[in-house]
C-alpha cells in the first residue's frame, strides 16, 4: 500500500497542471459549442420571423375582390383560371 501511495503522491503534483488545463479546455469547448448553438437558433428565428412577415404582407396585399360587382368577380375568376389552368385539388378523388 505504501508503494501505491508514494506513486500517487509523487505523480499527482506533476500531472495536476495537465489535468487542470484539460478541464479548462473542455469547459471552453462546451461554452463555445453552446454559444454557437444559441447563435444558430437566433438566426433561424430571425429568418422565420422575416418569412412570416413577408407572408402576412402578401396576404394583406392580396386582391380579394371585396366590394366588386358580380361581373368583376367572374372576370377575375376567369383570368385566374386562364393564368393557373385547371388544376385538381388535393383530397378530392375523381
Amino acid at each position: 500500500m505504501s508503494v501505491i501511495w508514494d506513486l500517487i503522491t509523487g505523480l499527482l503534483p506533476n500531472v495536476w497542471p495537465y489535468i487542470a488545463g484539460a478541464a479548462v479546455l473542455a469547459a471552453g469547448w462546451f461554452t463555445a459549442k453552446r454559444q454557437g448553438a444559441k447563435g444558430q437558433k437566433a438566426k433561424q428565428a430571425e429568418a422565420n420571423a422575416k418569412a412570416n412577415e413577408q407572408a402576412h404582407e402578401r396576404m394583406n396585399d392580396a386582391d380579394l375582390g371585396i366590394g366588386a360587382s358580380d361581373a368583376e368577380r367572374i372576370e377575375r375568376l376567369r383570368d385566374f383560371a386562364a393564368k393557373h389552368g385547371n388544376r385538381p385539388t388535393k383530397g378530392k378523388g375523381g
